[in-house]
Parts: C-alpha cells; sequence; structure tokens
C-alpha cells in the first residue's frame, strides 16, 4: 500500500515539474515522500524491500541469442552518400 502512495506522489511530483499541478499538491506529494525515506532509513540497509516502481535484480534477462536474432535497426545513409553529384561540381577540362 505504501509502495504505491510513493509511486502516485512521485508522479504527482512530476506533473507539478510539467506545470500540471499546483505547488500545495507538490508539497503534500513531497511529504509523503520524505515520510517513505525516513522509515526506510530506520531498517536495516541489507533487509530493505527494493524500492518501489524498480525491477528486482532477479527478473530474467533475454538470453544473448535472442539479442542477436533480434530484428536489426535501418542504418541511415551518410550525408552525400548515394546521391548524384550537381552540375556545378563536375569539373571542366582546362584549356
Amino acid at each position: 500500500m505504501r509502495d504505491q502512495e510513493v509511486l502516485r506522489a512521485n508522479k504527482e511530483l512530476a506533473a507539478y515539474f510539467k506545470g500540471r499541478r499546483t505547488e500545495r499538491e507538490a508539497r503534500a506529494a513531497l511529504k509523503i515522500i520524505k515520510a517513505f525515506v525516513r522509515s526506510r532509513e530506520e531498517l536495516d540497509p541489507k533487509s530493505r524491500p527494493a524500492l518501489p516502481g524498480v525491477r528486482t535484480a532477479h527478473t530474467a534477462k533475454k538470453p544473448a541469442e535472442a539479442r542477436r536474432r533480434a530484428k536489426p535497426h535501418k542504418q541511415r545513409r551518410k550525408a552525400g552518400e548515394g546521391t548524384q553529384p550537381a552540375v556545378t561540381d563536375l569539373q571542366t577540362p582546362p584549356e
């Protein structure tokens, strides 16, 4: 329950910086976050649960083979590559 409250408060604070919430709402959200931090500081660092919204280190990652088989990104052409020279770029033979 507390984790959900902190996630909501974090979103409220982000909305304030984007101009979507009032300062009063941002201060209320900040109080919730500060209380959460204070309560975490009292816990032993080894027994603290993961932060809300953060994926734990135990999540399975894609195997290396699956990453290699992924669809490759389109490569962009460099400037001037594949274009024909303009008429002014052609040199005329010296007379």
